[in-house]
């Protein structure tokens, strides 16, 4: 019990400590207007005026880049039965049929954006890698902040709200999606510190986890136990949690637990302009492939 007081309090202080470092970068995100603001509910991203190279070059937080590739069937906005859990959610790029002419069930990607952020923003660049595998589920964070929600810290309030998403989509597209196959469950900033708390506290949910520009800790045996295979960890160098997480890497590694740090290269706290180009192999590989 003291030993759970005392890693729920470090979270927490985790959790106050990237709020610190966020807040600067999200009230700078908003200045640059991201996607999410100007892009209504079913919207393709595609849709949205796409920055100017140099403007995302610039840009802070969850600031999505240039796709090369088309995006796939419109995304939409479902929502959890009670309204528990609403998320941004992206379907398969490519449909595979089974023997009886039916559509395969396929694997879930979740992504948790950071403090104040938004789903379709934090998500832009996963789309194509994660919709090659099978769905991309975006939730939204349950608190209101800054003109975007954040996530609570608190583990089963995320991790309800985000299994309420996922089970919504399922529902919504019966037989669509693989409820029992290994997910993986990526995080970014505050949605970092929430996604290892998640993926710690699951049993066999996630096999790959995925944490960028996050103050963060992971521990190796609580992840095994929980069924997670591989991990990325990544940030910018510029970052002040880039030192941090090259560190966490090398200690779960050192443990037996598969990990890659990616550098986002010379950039600070939020997504670089190829960040889409930088996590597509890193994402492949913590899904299970080579």
């Amino acid at each position: 019990m003291d030993r759970e007081k005392t890693r729920v309090r470090s979270a927490r202080a985790m959790g106050v400590v990237c709020a610190g470092v966020c807040a600067a970068v999200c009230l700078a995100a908003m200045a640059v207007a991201p996607l999410a603001r100007s892009q209504t509910p079913g919207a393709s991203p595609a849709a949205a005026a796409a920055p100017a190279p140099s403007a995302v070059a610039s840009s802070v937080g969850e600031q999505t880049t240039v796709r090369a590739a088309a995006p796939p069937e419109v995304p939409a906005w479902i929502e959890a039965e009670n309204s528990t859990g609403k998320a941004f959610v992206y379907p398969p790029q490519v449909a595979v049929a089974t023997r009886s002419g039916a559509e395969a069930a396929r694997p879930v990607t979740v992504l948790l954006h950071g403090m104040c952020g938004h789903p379709q923003s934090a998500c832009g660049p996963f789309v194509d890698v994660s919709t090659s595998r099978g769905w991309l589920v975006c939730p939204r964070g349950e608190d209101v902040c800054g003109g975007g929600t954040r996530w609570r810290l608190q583990g089963p309030d995320d991790s309800k709200l985000v299994e309420a998403s996922v089970h919504a989509v399922a529902s919504e597209h019966q037989g669509e999606v693989d409820l029992t196959a290994p997910r993986v469950l990526v995080g970014f900033s505050l949605g970092g510190i929430a996604a290892v708390q998640i993926a710690q506290a699951s049993s066999g949910t996630y096999a790959g986890l995925v944490v960028i520009a996050s103050q963060v800790h992971p521990d190796a045996a609580m992840l095994r136990k929980a069924g997670v295979k591989r991990v990325v960890l990544a940030a910018g160098d510029l970052d002040m949690t880039s030192a941090p997480l090259q560190q966490d890497a090398q200690a779960l590694a050192a443990q037996g637990m598969p990990t890659r740090f990616v550098s986002l290269g010379k950039f600070g706290h939020g997504y670089p302009a190829d960040m889409q180009e930088r996590m597509r192999e890193p994402m492949t590989w913590v899904a299970g492939g080579s």
